[in-house]
């Protein structure tokens, strides 16, 4: 989880820096998409447990910080179930008030105590957007999505069981 919340906290910059992170400029969400999930809700740690994130509800966000990381940036996570698979949609909580938020992509799934976080392949996604005419704009060499909501929902969708889409999946572990 430390890696992906570290890729969702470097996303925040990755317009400026042009990094291989491809973001969206719209949610993946409609209000009706939004769901809860009190099982996502508390402290995680990987196998390594070198940090420990703390997950909590806040209105219809769950937010993510990593108490014992004085630099991570809290990441605000929307949970969206489409059909019958839940996805995440990351932003930063604090967004300087000169940059355009981004959405950042991943499948999760709780079990238990057990976390699985699958961020989207950032070069899938590029790619698949050169090949398709999926709406992009590209900036310094940085491919920004700018599909409608709706057409981000049937591409992720589509391609939620694809091993392609998605990156190995990040288990963490709940922390009693």
């Amino acid at each position: 989880m430390k890696r992906i919340l570290t890729i969702a906290t470097l996303a925040a910059a990755a317009l400026a820096t042009g990094c291989g992170v491809t973001l969206s400029v719209h949610p993946l969400y409609t209000d009706k998409d939004l769901a809860t999930n009190p099982q996502l809700e508390g402290k995680w740690t990987d196998d390594e447990a070198k940090d420990i994130w703390a997950v909590r509800k806040d209105g219809d966000v769950y937010v993510a910080t990593c108490p014992t990381d004085k630099d991570s940036e809290a990441i605000e996570m929307r949970l969206v179930r489409l059909g019958d698979r839940y996805f995440l949609d990351l932003t930063s909580k604090n967004q300087p008030s000169l940059s355009i938020p981004g959405h950042l992509f991943a499948k999760v799934s709780v079990t238990g105590d057990e976390l699985q976080v699958q961020m989207m392949n950032s070069k899938w996604l590029e790619q698949k957007a050169r090949e398709t005419g999926f709406p992009y704009v590209e900036v310094d060499k940085q491919v920004i999505l700018t599909a409608a909501t709706a057409d981000l929902q049937k591409l992720l969708s589509l391609h939620a069981a694809d091993p392609d889409a998605f990156e190995n999946a990040e288990k963490m572990h709940r922390v009693r």
